[in-house]
């Protein structure tokens, strides 16, 4: 007879194992009853995927359920009909968790049954978030390369071992005169020129030599007779240490150096798409600021508007009084003196209204006066105002509009005011350089990147260009401003369920990433 208490030590000591192994484990195992509104257990892993303890999981009735996409949400109801009826089986779905994330799960169930009635279901769910996405961008990166094969105007094709056609591309058999299915099943020396294929047999003898890529010249005939001279790099495909045919690419020789500016430009377009990604990646960023900070910034800002509104006050007074008090001031310099009155008064005006229009937003007393127009009538007039403006300071200005008319359904003046803001920051933190506009259509919505090379912004001030009364601190320089501009941005893009973001580095310029949603698009 075994000995009842080692036994029952053993028990206790694998039930601690067990217990243990499941606090860590990353995915979240359940056993629910047959229609899984009450679970008997569930895992800790449920915190780390739904953002929910267990006990909230279990004394919450469908908590999870009302977490589904609502897209996926008649998919799941139907199988977990199915195991109702004692159908184990696996279903992914997407969900939103309590923390506002969007994550893919796998939900395995199994039923268990006894005398033919489900008494209970268990299950695992994992979360699949990262295989999903690594799926789609190998996914999208295989479409990409179709449809860069498909695209190139070069020759790319692959060969069996005896050196026929099994695919070619539909622009290379084009530059033959050539359908692709034309070239499928034939020799490629039969597209060569006679005197070329005694090369061309001593470049392949080569290839099935060495296990490199081969450069060599070919000059073929074309379907109607014509002579086209491509550069060839090709290699041998080798399987299990066999030859089992040839892969290769030919370029027109005399569209190579063209061939190479294009690269250059797709290089330089493939930064600035880096640029951009990294700005999608970071739009989830949180800004996080507690009470004290939050004061010192109020703090702050008094000290900063009463200079803001000291500044103008001194020259509105002091040129006022030079002027009263002189009553034989020659007319051109009293003009001059009524002109810096007048600018600083506007300064004056627009200081108040921007602390006036932030007050508001934030009593939800602001009311969008919205009515449909074209981004150009916003853009052209201060296109124009500040071409003018750059000029003056030595900026290059280049500016991409979209012909096509992009209509919305917003507060023009709010808008306008949004786009001058940034804009006005552009002009005032570079010095040197350039300054880029541009419009892009997307689906349903638009895009706007104005982008700098300016100053730039320090990556530790980057979380918090949104929040009011933030001012970026620059040792050995004061540029002045209340930090309501960008925090006034945020909030009217906010109003029109839009989105804005900046990307920036220190001493090489920042970026701005505008996104409203559009009434149509002609």
């Amino acid at each position: 007879m075994p000995d009842t208490n080692v036994v029952a030590s053993n028990k206790s000591v694998l039930e601690g194992y067990l217990v243990n192994t499941i606090q860590y484990l990353d995915s979240i195992i359940f056993s629910s009853n047959p229609d899984g509104s009450e679970f008997y257990f569930i895992t800790p892993a449920i915190q780390k995927i739904a953002g929910i303890s267990p006990e909230e999981a279990i004394k919450k009735k469908f908590v999870l359920m009302r977490m589904i996409a609502r897209e996926d949400f008649s998919l799941v109801k139907n199988f977990f009909q199915a195991e109702k009826h004692g159908k184990s089986g696996t279903i992914e779905y997407r969900i939103k968790n309590k923390r506002g994330e969007r994550l893919y799960l796998r939900h395995s169930l199994f039923p268990i049954i006894e005398d033919g009635v489900v008494i209970r279901v268990d299950g695992i769910i994992y979360d699949i978030t990262k295989e999903k996405e690594n799926e789609e961008r190998l996914r999208k990166s295989e479409v990409k390369l179709r449809n860069l094969i498909e695209a190139a105007d070069d020759l790319i094709f692959v060969l069996d071992k005896g050196g026929s056609f099994l695919s070619v591309n539909v622009n290379g058999a084009l530059n033959l005169e050539y359908t692709p299915a034309e070239m499928k099943g034939r020799h490629f020396l039969d597209f060569i020129d006679d005197t070329n294929k005694p090369t061309i047999a001593k470049s392949f003898r080569e290839i099935l030599r060495v296990s490199s890529v081969v450069t060599f010249e070919a000059f073929f005939k074309s379907k109607y007779d014509k002579s086209i001279v491509f550069e060839i790099n090709a290699r041998a495909i080798v399987e299990d240490a066999k030859v089992e045919g040839l892969i290769g690419i030919g370029r027109n020789v005399t569209a190579k150096r063209f061939d190479q500016e294009k690269m250059r430009e797709l290089n330089n377009k493939l930064i600035e798409a880096n640029r951009l990604i990294s700005i999608e990646r970071d739009r989830a960023t949180q800004k996080i600021s507690i009470l004290e900070e939050l004061n010192r910034l109020k703090n702050e800002f008094v000290s900063n508007i009463s200079h803001e509104l000291r500044t103008p006050l001194a020259s509105i007074i002091g040129f006022a009084e030079t002027i009263d008090s002189d009553r034989n001031m020659p007319q051109e310099l009293r003009d001059e003196f009524n002109q810096i009155i007048l600018t600083e008064a506007k300064r004056l005006a627009t200081l108040i209204n921007d602390v006036l229009d932030i007050s508001k937003i934030e009593e939800g007393k602001i009311e969008l006066v919205k009515s449909e127009f074209t981004i150009n009538e916003v853009l052209t007039p201060l296109v124009q105002e500040y071409e003018k403006k750059l000029q003056e300071k030595g900026i290059v200005f280049r500016h991409e509009v979209p012909e096509q008319k992009i209509y919305l359904f917003a507060d023009k003046n709010r808008i306008t005011q949004v786009l001058d803001n940034i804009l006005s920051n552009a002009l005032k933190f570079t010095n040197h350089g350039r300054i880029t506009l541009m419009v892009q259509p997307l689906y349903r919505e638009f895009e706007i990147i104005i982008s700098d090379t300016g100053i730039g912004i320090p990556k530790k001030d980057l979380p918090f260009l949104f929040q009011k009364f933030y001012r970026v601190s620059r040792a050995g320089s004061e540029i002045p401003g209340t930090g309501l501009g960008l925090a006034f941005v945020k909030q009217i893009i906010d109003l029109h369920k839009g989105f804005v973001a900046i990307k920036s580095e220190e001493d090489k310029g920042s970026t701005v990433v505008i996104k409203l949603p559009t009434a149509r698009q002609d």
